[in-house]
């Protein structure tokens, strides 16, 4: 085999000779064929369909992941190394806390209303109101999106009963958040905190005083308000919040509207070096800051003159450098450049804005370590008002990410934490030939710190979750120890399966953090659980709170381990479907006897064992890949195999048959672009797929010649609900993922079993013939496209294949009529789709093109019915049509199909024009502007997706392996 020169990498070359002379019981290595893939999403947990959670930015700790859209998961990581903390993951900002949550939130609330005149004192806690009608909020006329409760008179007046922690009113600001429409009066505890004219508006907030505070000790509050609707819309909406306060801040040297600060300045141009730490200032004038116009905020030191010169001189304590992560806010107006100790920091054109946020950087840092530092500031103002203030800061360091790496089962990133570097990895064990692991929900998060300067160090990690929206957990979110093991579980409350028919939601189900390792935890407010953390390193003492919202681990770290500690996060669905009036669980608890507690026991057990897998799978896939079309290749691969596996979920029928499913189950033309990745690793899996399609088929329930498009979505499977009939491209996916079985497995057992409906499905592409008429096609989202040359491609294959199934089960006469109609059919296709240099996207259309991409099965499944002659001529026509990002689909848009550009790539075995058509594809995912996970119909003109984002089909990737 040729290895071509620009594909060389002496590192990766050694490993990969390792690799493939590995043994196959592999021991544990943490070794990984490294990718350099800049993905557009990085996969961190994988659970279940609907809990598949990205982090869509390059360094982990910019962003909350999310669950592959808006909805994000705030789970937020701190390293503690000797007593000085480090971000590394999610986003360290809370939100404000929910004492009594908005409709504008997208939570429930209930109040009492009327809409007749009430008697006098209705707003008093001691009022009563058991006339009143209790609903749920907001209340609001019809187009009002928060409006639980429809509201049409003139006037409305709500009460509604709040129970307030009487540790919040002694240790946070509480506030009130409202929306109204049109006049509003809102009291709380019969005194009065809002009172607007003829107005309205969404989420105004003011913060409660002292004197309602104090009527509020109890723990008990009553809030009423009367909103009066003049015209148009009419809104009621308000809930009470205590403010998270942030990680703590030091200020070193704030700005003026904080602290007072003076400092040296001169309005006439100074001396060379004058921004220099060591320069001569003693001539410029001393003044109180601010410096600017009467105009201007905090302004103590006029300035008229063109132009202004500032230099303030800081004393702190030099720890601060090592130790935080120092900043400067800023305000400035007009034209302004700002220096520390002579290094420029700022310089902004022509503009003016107010209280900015810069990071001084470790190059800048680093003169300042003795803890004496100059700013020097100059600003030019060009007209109007004038400005200049500034102040330095210290907050918690943010861990320095110095690696990210995508592999198939796991992603791994390193980070600089001071003097102790972390590894931290994401593992999902989806081992495709272990199913018992495979359909474990389970996942681990493995974290090693290792020492850079050889010395001892005190490390202790935190992870903390907020789950309260993203599972709509509501207070039910617990934590509990049970068999060594130390859990957190949440979920919505009150689930009623099948219920909810909110689809897309984690509407069953329950989402749980836990290990068997040596952890602290508690459950509580999550500033005061950080600052506890920072001080003492664990949770052992953490206050008992009522506040459900946040759960903690802490854990001490065993620095330069051999092997890593870990949390295991997992997701018990309870069930996969109601499939056809049978209510099914999950693999792993096929027979219901299996707990949550048995599965984390499990997982732990063989956690060590597992992670072996997974790091010797990863290098095995990566190695494979790049022998079969290069590094660039590989990548792709390792980004996609998690994407597809984790669409899927597995169960058992009542007769014992292995189902493996995505939510819609289907359809059959989604799995058939999917299919190559399980071929490879287990055609099982693909049986598993075509499973429930053959059992509605053979049940009497279809009664249609064909396969059908898809059986339903989740929670109920019951029969095709999308769309209209698809009968040559289900039927000639069925009968090709048939016979692609019967090749890797080298047998055609799984064939005979369902002979009578392959037949039936053979038979109608027969006497549908080559050109398929006006039928729907997979890729039917381009627009109509009648009498499709790559569909009818699709047919003919699809004839050939049940043909090769008969060869290989003996029957003679059946392989012999279907292969020579075949191959009289590709004769008649080649003839009809003739275009001179290609062959046409419709038989009736001369000009057009398009990608033949099913035509890459007649050379997998060794049919051999169109002539060399077709593929040489179709992939040199796509070599001249390449955009920047590839192909297009073909000649009526400029977008492609990421998954069809691999077939399209593997039309041939040749390596070079294969990398030609492929590497497109991975410029696109390396520099896509569109932060999903991966897209597979993408623009080829432009670094933009246009759809379909994160689905099952790119484990079509796989089909250069089936080679």
């Amino acid at each position: 085999m040729r290895v071509y020169k620009t594909l060389m990498n002496k590192t990766f070359i050694c490993l990969l000779i390792v690799v493939l002379a590995a043994c196959k019981n592999t021991p544990y290595s943490d070794e990984t064929i490294k990718s350099d893939l800049r993905a557009p999403a990085y996969p961190l947990l994988t659970l279940h369909p609907h809990v598949k959670l990205w982090s869509m930015t390059d360094e982990l700790n910019k962003q909350n992941m999310t669950f592959g859209g808006s909805t994000q998961l705030p789970f937020v990581a701190f390293l503690r190394v000797d007593g000085v903390m480090f971000h590394f993951m999610g986003s360290k900002e809370l939100p404000m806390q929910a004492i009594a949550p908005m409709a504008l939130d997208h939570e429930k609330w209930e109040g009492k209303f009327t809409s007749l005149v009430p008697d006098e004192g209705w707003e008093q806690p001691d009022f009563d109101d058991k006339y009143w009608q209790l609903s749920e909020g907001a209340f609001g006329t019809p187009g009002m999106w928060e409006a639980r409760t429809r509201w049409t008179s003139s006037n409305i007046w709500v009460r509604r009963e709040v129970e307030v922690d009487p540790y919040l009113l002694e240790h946070k600001k509480i506030y009130l958040r409202y929306s109204h429409d049109d006049v509003f009066q809102l009291y709380i505890n019969g005194k009065q905190l809002v009172n607007t004219g003829y107005d309205w508006g969404a989420n105004f907030k003011v913060e409660v005083p002292d004197s309602i505070l104090q009527t509020m000790k109890s723990g008990k509050a009553l809030i009423a308000a009367h909103c009066e609707n003049r015209m148009g819309g009419g809104l009621v909406d308000f809930g009470l919040f205590a403010e998270e306060p942030t990680m703590p801040v030091e200020k070193i040297a704030p700005i003026s509207y904080e602290k007072e600060w003076t400092g040296r300045y001169t309005m006439e141009q100074p001396q060379e070096n004058w921004e220099a730490k060591e320069f001569d200032d003693t001539t410029w004038t001393e003044g109180q800051a601010a410096f600017g116009t009467d105009d201007q905020r905090n302004v103590h030191t006029p300035w008229f003159s063109p132009d202004i010169w500032v230099r303030r001189e800081m004393i702190f304590d030099p720890a601060l450098v090592k130790n935080k992560q120092l900043y400067l806010r800023y305000s400035h107006d007009d034209v302004f450049q700002l220096y520390v100790n002579g290094m420029q920091l700022v310089s902004t054109g022509y503009e003016w804005k107010s209280d900015l946020r810069v990071n001084i950087p470790d190059s800048i840092a680093e003169t300042m370590k003795d803890g004496k530092t100059v700013i020097a500031a100059h600003c030019e103002n060009r007209m109007g008002g004038a400005l200049v203030d500034f102040g330095l800061y210290a907050e918690l360091k943010e861990a320095k990410q110095t690696s990210v790496d995508v592999q198939a089962t796991q992603t791994h990133y390193t980070f600089e934490c001071g003097d102790v570097e972390l590894k931290l990895t994401f593992t999902a064990p989806y081992l495709l030939d272990d199913l018992k692991t495979l359909a474990r929900p389970v996942n681990y998060i493995s974290y090693q710190a290792k020492a850079l300067d050889g010395k001892e160090h005190d490390v202790a990690v935190y992870f903390e979750i907020d789950p309260h929206k993203a599972f709509r957990a509501g207070q039910s979110t617990q934590m509990y120890e049970k068999d060594g093991l130390a859990l957190m579980k949440t979920g919505q409350e009150n689930q009623k399966l099948w219920v909810d028919k909110e689809k897309g939601e984690r509407s069953w189900g329950y989402f749980y953090l836990g290990t068997k390792d040596d952890v602290t935890c508690a459950q509580g407010d999550a500033a005061e659980m950080r600052a506890y953390f920072m001080k003492e390193g664990d949770l052992k003492q953490m206050r008992k709170s009522a506040e459900k919202r946040y759960a903690a681990f802490a854990q001490k770290l065993d620095v330069d381990s051999d092997f890593p500690q870990h949390l295991t996060a997992a997701f018990d669905g309870l069930y996969t479907m109601a499939y056809f009036g049978e209510d099914l669980r999950p693999y792993w608890n096929k027979d219901g006897k299996t707990s949550i507690e048995d599965l984390y026991a499990e997982a732990e057990k063989d956690y060590k064992e597992v992670m072996a897998k997974c790091y010797a799978f990863d290098r095995q896939l990566m190695a494979d890949a790049y022998l079969a079309g290069g590094k660039e290749y590989a990548e792709l691969c390792a980004l996609a195999y998690r994407q597809s596996v984790s669409a899927f979920q597995m169960s058992e029928d009542s007769d014992g048959e292995l189902l493996y499913f995505t939510p819609q189950v289907g359809p059959v033309d989604e799995y058939y672009p999917a299919s190559p990745l399980y071929l490879r690793y287990n055609p099982d899996l693909v049986k598993a797929m075509l499973n429930p399609f053959f059992y509605y088929s053979e049940s009497g329930k279809w009664g249609k010649p064909f396969p059908p498009h898809d059986l339903g979505g989740y929670p109920i499977v019951n029969g095709q609900t999308i769309g209209g009939d698809m009968p040559v491209e289900e039927a000639g996916n069925g009968l090709i993922m048939t016979a692609a079985i019967a090749k890797m497995e080298k047998n055609a057992s799984y064939a005979e079993k369902h002979w009578k409906t392959l037949t039936q499905w053979a038979e109608y592409l027969l006497e549908n013939g080559t050109d398929t008429g006006d039928q729907i096609i997979t890729d039917n989202f381009a627009g109509d496209c009648p009498h499709h040359a790559n569909l009818s491609a699709k047919g003919i294959l699809g004839i050939a294949a049940y043909a090769r199934l008969a060869e290989m089960l003996n029957k003679k006469e059946e392989a012999k009529k279907y292969m020579n109609a075949a191959s009289e059919m590709a004769k008649e296709w080649e003839m009809a789709a003739y275009a001179g240099d290609h062959y046409r996207l419709a038989f009736d259309q001369p000009d057009s093109w398009g990608m033949k991409y099913n035509l890459v099965w007649d050379r997998l499944l060794g049919l051999n019915l169109f002539p060399e002659r077709v593929i040489q001529k179709e992939t040199d026509f796509y070599l001249a049509k390449m955009n920047e990002f590839g192909c297009p689909l073909d000649s009526r848009h400029s977008y492609t199909k990421a998954d069809w550009t691999v077939w399209t790539a593997s039309l041939s075995d040749d390596r070079m024009q294969f990398r030609k058509l492929m590497l497109p594809l991975y410029k696109f995912m390396n520099e896509t502007t569109d932060r999903t996970p991966m897209a597979d119909l993408i623009n080829t003109d432009k670094a933009t997706i246009v759809g379909f984002a994160g689905r099952s089909v790119v484990g079509a990737y796989f089909i250069r392996l089936l080679e």
